[in-house]
């Protein structure tokens, strides 16, 4: 059973949230209130606190965020922020972002990259591929490479993944996604049934985010919708979801795929959970969920 503050934060992003993601006009409106008020720097608590650089590759700002220590850093991680491809990056994002270098001693790369609808999703592929494939070359340091990443950060997580997969290229070692979109024809009846509850996402935001997106591909391509992907190579994987959002029915068959495909999968569905939780900090099962994230990537160092 989900805690109290569970329930008080799914309220407070229903009242927040919900209604830009059932009608298109206010969906347009959020997005132009997004880009006016939204700053996609650290916050300035952070670069107190932590070792933040800023460079550029691809198409994107790359703030990469470490730990002010001595001591070598231990893992590499590319964390790709959620939004639905049309919002900048969050304090929320951020505070994971932090927890992750802090907790595995690790330099943390956080990608801002290009956004809906000024850009495509191939262009924001685009964007971000070289990101990704950069940092999954070997270092010299032989530290492990993660990928982390929420939502539709997720997505494109395990699609990049499984596009270097197919042409041969490096990838992370391990993967780790919150409340990953893995499809994105919203077909399935049961995904339009849960949207009616679900505190925080809806369909018609979602289908007209797919129209900016996806000018130029199908919503059913592998590289949209990476639950019509290659799953048989994929590195270990580990996925949080909860029982409230209409995202969960597809990444149930996601993992099944994965499972079926005989690769490693750990997969954590939150009874009475909204979409990220474990991004949500002040929750009693969110902690739980960093705190088994980390415990699993710092397995993946070995």
């Amino acid at each position: 059973m989900a805690s109290w503050q569970a329930y008080v934060a799914s309220w407070m992003v229903w009242w927040r949230f919900k209604g830009s993601l059932q009608t298109i006009e206010a969906l347009r409106q959020r997005i132009e209130t997004d880009r006016q008020t939204k700053s996609t720097r650290p916050p300035a608590h952070l670069e107190k606190q932590f070792t933040i650089e800023e460079r550029h590759l691809g198409g994107c700002t790359l703030y990469d965020v470490a730990p002010k220590s001595e001591m070598p850093n231990q893992a590499r991680i590319l964390y790709l922020h959620g939004g639905c491809f049309l919002f900048e990056i969050d304090v929320a994002h951020w505070q994971m972002v932090a927890a992750l270098a802090e907790s595995l001693r690790a330099v943390v790369t956080v990608a801002i990259f290009p956004l809906a609808p000024e850009h495509t999703l191939m262009e924001i592929f685009d964007a971000v591929r070289p990101v990704y494939d950069d940092l999954a070359l070997p270092s010299q340091d032989k530290t492990p490479f993660f990928v982390v990443g929420d939502s539709t950060g997720g997505s494109m997580g395990i699609s990049l993944t499984q596009e270097a997969l197919k042409a041969g290229r490096p990838t992370a070692s391990r993967l780790a996604f919150m409340s990953p979109c893995v499809e994105f024809t919203f077909h399935n009846p049961e995904v339009r049934q849960v949207a009616q509850t679900d505190p925080w996402l809806d369909v018609p935001g979602f289908e007209e985010a797919v129209r900016y997106l996806c000018p130029d591909v199908l919503p059913d391509d592998a590289r949209v919708s990476p639950l019509y992907g290659d799953a048989s190579k994929l590195p270990p994987t580990m996925i949080f979801a909860g029982s409230t959002e209409m995202l969960t029915p597809d990444i149930r068959k996601f993992v099944a795929k994965v499972v079926e495909r005989g690769r490693e999968i750990e997969y954590v569905e939150g009874e009475g959970m909204m979409h990220v939780w474990p991004l949500v900090q002040f929750l009693p099962e969110a902690r739980e969920a960093v705190d088994k994230l980390v415990h699993w990537l710092e397995c993946g160092k070995n």
